[in-house]
């Protein structure tokens, strides 16, 4: 009998016709396939809900590192500047995972419905990325979902269902209390969720600590402190690291100028803004996307 590790590969393995991600015809799903190791780079992880099949993937976060192995499900319901790395895999082994961006109104709507049945009035701190063995139940459901991939008709109907019961089985385990948390409107939790989303939302703003707070209902220093909880960095310090990978992207993926980029995202000094790169990334603005344009290298973190 096929277990449903291996349903699920050959799943994702036919939708993916080579190394990248691949869309599937269902809104917000897609496949990955990576069949080379991927040196240690520093990119920028999207919220997102992922189940790897095959391989090995490392997500290092401000010191904790993080594997992702089969059969097993990495959640972050915020975008976070990791460091991460690709491991042991091969043509014959490649790394193949599906991948579900962050949906907040399904999983809202899931977590209210077991806030009723399963009440968790406990504040959960710590970090905002969490990573676990996917159950049975929840690569059932993965695989009803991929097979929805031809069947685009069944799919309009039966997609949003499928993903709230694959939401449903990730709420239900270890990691769901704290996850739950996350978007439960009036929590600490959701409230620096929210701060999150500011700032991702406004890259080219100045960070003010004492609004952000505020809007928080949190003093100072209890946001500085749980905001450092969730994400393993400060606000200015997330700040930066985000305005870098997206004027890293830019320039990379759109070809956009250094100096251009650097005003896009919020820099005012084009000289401040190639050391901070040059210190991120190791080499100045210009010579770094153009060695990445040759290699074709990956700049988010897929």
């Amino acid at each position: 009998m096929i277990s449903g590790r291996d349903q699920l590969k050959d799943l994702i393995a036919r939708w993916c016709p080579g190394d990248g991600v691949h869309a599937s015809p269902v809104p917000g799903i897609s496949c990955i396939k990576v069949s080379r190791p991927q040196p240690r780079a520093k990119r920028h992880w999207r919220a997102s809900f992922c189940i790897a099949v095959q391989g090995t993937k490392e997500i290092l976060l401000e010191g904790q590192v993080y594997r992702e192995r089969e059969p097993h499900y990495i959640v972050s319901p915020i975008d976070l500047p990791v460091t991460s790395r690709v491991v042991g895999v091969s043509p014959a082994q490649p790394l193949l995972s599906l991948k579900m961006d962050f949906d907040a109104v399904a999983l809202r709507d899931v977590a209210a419905q077991l806030d009723r049945t399963r009440p968790d009035d406990l504040e959960h701190e710590g970090r905002a990325i969490f990573i676990g063995k996917a159950s049975d139940r929840m690569l059932d459901a993965a695989i009803r979902l991929g097979a929805l991939f031809e069947a685009p008709d069944d799919a309009t109907v039966l997609a949003p269902l499928v993903t709230k019961e694959l939401i449903f089985h990730l709420l239900k385990g270890p990691d769901g209390p704290a996850i739950r948390q996350l978007v439960r409107a009036g929590s600490q939790a959701h409230r620096i969720a929210a701060a999150v989303h500011h700032l991702q939302a406004a890259l080219d703003a100045d960070v003010d600590i004492a609004a952000l707070a505020r809007t928080a209902g949190m003093s100072r220093a209890a946001f500085f402190k749980r905001f450092k909880e969730a994400t393993a960095m400060s606000p200015l310090q997330y700040q930066k690291r985000l305005r870098l990978l997206e004027a890293r992207r830019l320039m990379v993926e759109e070809g956009v100028g250094a100096e251009a980029s650097a005003f896009r995202v919020g820099y005012t000094s084009a000289s401040q803004f190639s050391r901070e790169y040059s210190r991120m990334f190791g080499n100045p603005p210009r010579r770094d996307a153009r060695a990445l344009q040759q290699t074709a290298a990956v700049v988010q973190d897929m």
